[in-house]
């Protein structure tokens, strides 16, 4: 594995291990751990030295390639890209925590999001289906049980993603990563303002909203709940700036 660290081994339970593998790539390439015209190691050996399937290493790999950091040369192998722009877009963990950059995020979101359930609704098939409705039961399990349940929420966005038929919509839901759901801490210790309970089930019954038209293939009411769904959430983190911008 030349002298290259993956930071991934053990991370079964992460939300997305092609996002860790790329994420530990693009480090080893942007720190300068591997340099322009490098070699990357085979698939066969980032797979053993990660502990993570083909499949992750080949998606991982497409991430790179279209950010434009690696070139795949046919029957030879993967390269760094000659040129590597340092400037890459990307979304510090720490704005995901501010009320006004979460503001912005979930505007961000609606310019994409209100498509890729559209395009979920006319694309969908049965599996994908199922897999939206165990998403978004298991999410509901934890917000009913109190629980902020932010990993089940991404699974639910990401299902949504997958049953687009556009691939793109995926890499986006998860290059945001955390980011698709707001700390929902940022709602609940302002108790004064919002209740829990009914923080929680409002969001319940977005997703439901949105998981109903998308069953029924209806493309124009799963763009309207995706829609409303992301923006009260805006307006419920608008709200707050407003709310103690006057205290």
């Amino acid at each position: 594995m030349s002298n290259i660290q993956l930071n991934i081994g053990n991370m079964q339970k992460s939300r997305s291990l092609t996002k860790d593998l790329a994420d530990s790539l693009r480090a080893q390439i942007l720190d300068g751990n591997l340099n322009a015209g490098d070699k990357l190691p085979s698939s066969k050996d980032i797979e053993e030295a990660a502990g993570v399937s083909r499949t992750v290493v080949r998606e991982s790999i497409a991430v790179l390639q279209a950010e434009g950091l690696v070139v795949s040369r046919q029957g030879v192998g993967v390269f760094v890209a000659e040129r590597v722009n340092n400037k890459l877009f990307s979304i510090d963990e720490k704005e995901f925590s501010c009320i006004h950059d979460a503001i912005k995020i979930l505007e961000l979101r609606m310019a994409v999001e209100i498509e890729m359930a559209g395009m979920a609704a006319a694309n969908r098939s049965e599996t994908q289906m199922k897999e939206i409705e165990r998403a978004l039961k298991a999410v509901d399990t934890k917000l009913k049980a109190g629980l902020d349940g932010q990993k089940e929420d991404f699974d639910f966005h990401l299902a949504i993603a997958n049953a687009s038929g556009n691939h793109y919509f995926t890499r986006f839901i998860e290059f945001i990563g955390s980011g698709v759901i707001p700390a929902r801490e940022l709602i609940t210790k302002h108790n004064d303002v919002f209740a829990q309970k009914e923080f929680y089930d409002k969001i319940c019954n977005e997703h439901t909203s949105i998981a109903d038209a998308i069953k029924k293939q209806d493309v124009k009411a799963a763009k309207k709940a995706a829609g409303a769904h992301l923006g009260n959430s805006r307006d419920r983190h608008s709200l707050l700036v407003e709310t103690y911008a006057t205290k």
